[in-house]
């Protein structure tokens, strides 16, 4: 029996919900957990309208989770609350989160060798200081 490798494939993100004022909008693929270190191929780019594509080239078939961010106050980072709340929007994969804490289960996606496309749309937590 030959076995041939698995192909890898892009991933296409379409963001929606962005602030257009040029601060960064990151997508990253995370791998068997929501945990910033497993989110490791990805993307960032300055806001420049409404809606971004983003093309997460070369991606292994798999199942991952994808997160997405505008990073308002330029931190580099996801803000959260004292009680870990996201304050900036954000987005995953299944709109996960969005009733509870998310899970990567949750997130999670497949992503075969032909790729996969989705949409994401970033939206704020209720009261957080970046409406």
């Amino acid at each position: 029996m030959i076995v041939f490798p698995a192909l890898a494939g892009d991933v296409s993100v379409t963001v929606g919900g962005i602030v257009p004022n040029g601060t960064s909008v990151h997508v990253a693929l995370c791998s068997g957990t929501l945990e910033s270190g497993s989110c490791r191929k990805g993307q960032s780019r300055a806001a420049q309208s409404s809606t971004m594509k983003f093309v997460l080239r070369d991606v292994e078939p798999a199942r991952y989770a994808v997160a997405a961010y505008q990073d308002l106050d330029g931190s580099g980072s996801l803000e959260r609350s004292r009680l870990g709340i996201p304050l900036e929007p954000y987005a995953l994969s299944n709109d996960a989160g969005r009733a509870r804490k998310p899970t990567f289960e949750a997130a999670a996606i497949s992503v075969g060798p032909g790729g996969r496309d989705l949409e994401l749309y970033l939206r704020s937590i209720k009261g957080s200081s970046t409406q």
